[in-house]
């Protein structure tokens, strides 16, 4: 009995040495970098049956980058800021107006007072022309001039030429653009590591479900064996009960973790833009990056970050809206023209006897607007430092996210090596106790003690894999580059390179 019992310890001791010595160094074939991810984890997992093919984790990437509904409205806003561009190009451009008019009405220049004899009351006035004209009315009363139509048809030209005011419009306009497409960069990374983490959350979903089902099946072959035992006369009518409730107490554990893993699937069909409901497989592909964080440079490429990329574009823009705003209170020109025709029928209007044209140049100075430039630009030179304090308090927070991503990933990374040590060991102790059990050496309270560690064990595993590799995808969005690319580059390559 010593001996064995030796034996097995020694066997236990071997497999725990084993399992050190490959977390020590990776594999003469596998890069240095990555280390293939331990675990059962099958394959392919039907997260929601009914696909036809199988997606890996790039496919899904991909498909949440082209229809998660989130980045295809931030890329809409693009768009409208493409027309508001537009409409300030639009201040240092003329506009042309192609005007046509009908009017009927008696012409004013006959409408004249009586000093001329106008309105033909047969009275002779008190002025000497009228003593000189008595009786002698050569001018119609007004009401008795006839009602004539006119017809104009013109091109008005209209052009106000204010370059600092033009300037500050289309620059804050292109930052405006600028902005946008910082805010476009920060979506995508939010939305990779949206669809980073559903993707892993399926696999996390399907292990414990896998972990599950397992733990029922050893729980339903210690009720064979106890049961066995008990026909025997080697155990009693109370441990199988023990049994039996065991293994009644786990069918709704797998249950429930079918649930999380249907959930986990239509969250990652959410994600990527499709229905909730649509069947989706997924291809297990998790790789651990084991690279050594530079806590430095991740701070300083924390600096980077599109976000915070946004908020100095923003207090540009503002400077840029407070130049077009004191153009306001300076000299410009305004320049009108209008070319046409003119005449009592409509076919005079292409009658070269029938044109006009007129012309102005104005050189408009404004001296007093009642304080309301002043007032906007007050309220402007508040936005720029309000602007620029939010984003030294938005640096400050985005370091301390970095920090704690940091923190977070080495604590995980080292649960997730002693994890995998205590699986192994966790796995040899349970097949030793099923062992003993069998040949009677050991009672079912040691076997369920054995097989509740192993449980938390594989538990523990599962979760600490599922945390390195989001902690992962987190840290490099939190840093502004895409969680796509390797760990590798916050030691390799210059934040501008790596966004």
């Amino acid at each position: 009995m010593p001996r064995t019992c030796n034996v097995l310890g020694g066997a236990v001791l071997s497999l725990i040495l084993a399992a050190a010595v490959c977390l020590a160094g990776p594999a003469a074939e596998a890069p240095a970098d990555v280390t293939p991810a331990a675990g059962p984890a099958p394959e392919v997992i039907d997260a929601r049956p009914g696909a036809a093919t199988a997606i890996g984790l790039i496919d899904c990437v991909t498909a949440a980058l082209a229809g998660n509904d989130d980045l295809r409205a931030e890329r809409e806003r693009r768009r409208e800021l493409d027309g508001q561009m537009n409409q300030a190009l639009s201040t240092g451009l003329p506009s042309l107006d192609a005007v046509g008019t009908w009017t009927r009405g008696r012409d004013p220049s006959f409408a004249l007072d009586e000093t001329f004899a106008g309105g033909g009351d047969g009275e002779i006035g008190t002025s000497p022309l009228d003593t000189l004209l008595a009786g002698f009315d050569f001018l119609p009363a007004p009401g008795e001039i006839p009602a004539q139509t006119y017809w104009r048809a013109s091109l008005d030209l209209n052009w106000t030429i204010n370059p600092s005011k033009i300037l500050g419009a289309v620059g804050a306009a292109g930052l405006g653009i600028r902005r946008q497409d910082q805010a476009i960069v920060a979506k995508e990374h939010e939305t990779v590591e949206r669809a980073v983490i559903a993707y892993h959350g399926v696999i996390l979903a399907a292990e414990k479900a896998a972990a599950a089902e397992a733990s029922l099946a050893n729980h339903a072959e210690f009720l064979d064996i106890v049961r066995l035992r008990y026909r025997l006369g080697l155990a009693s009518d109370i441990d199988t009960l023990q049994a039996a409730v065991a293994v009644a107490n786990l069918r709704p554990r797998v249950r429930q973790a079918r649930r999380n893993l249907r959930t986990a699937g239509a969250d990652l069909n959410a994600v990527m833009g499709r229905r909730p409901v649509e069947p989706i497989s997924v291809v297990v592909e998790q790789a651990v990056e084991t690279d050594p964080l530079d806590r430095d440079r991740a701070l300083r490429m924390a600096a980077g970050r599109p976000d915070l990329m946004q908020m100095d574009l923003f207090a540009d823009l503002l400077r840029q809206n407070r130049r077009a705003q004191k153009a306001e209170m300076r000299p410009y020109l305004s320049l009108n023209g209008s070319y046409g025709y003119v005449g009592r029928e409509a076919s005079d209007l292409n009658d070269e006897g029938h044109d006009y044209w007129s012309a102005s140049v104005a050189l408009n100075v404004p001296l007093f607007d009642g304080l309301l430039t002043r007032g906007l630009v007050q309220e402007t030179e508040a936005s720029i430092r309000r602007t620029e304090m939010e984003r030294g308090g938005m640096l400050r927070r985005a370091r301390v996210e970095v920090l704690d991503l940091l923190d977070n990933l080495e604590a995980a990374r080292l649960n997730l090596a002693a994890a995998e040590l205590n699986m192994t060991a966790a796995d040899e102790l349970l097949e030793i106790s099923k062992l003993r059990l069998r040949e009677g050496l050991a009672d079912y309270l040691t076997v369920l003690e054995s097989e509740s560690g192993r449980a938390d064990a594989r538990s523990n595993l599962i979760q600490a894999r599922y945390d390195v590799l989001t902690l992962t995808a987190s840290l490099k969005r939190a840093v502004g580059i895409s969680p796509l690319l390797p760990l590798s580059v916050l030691s390799a390559a210059s934040p501008e390179v790596a966004r």
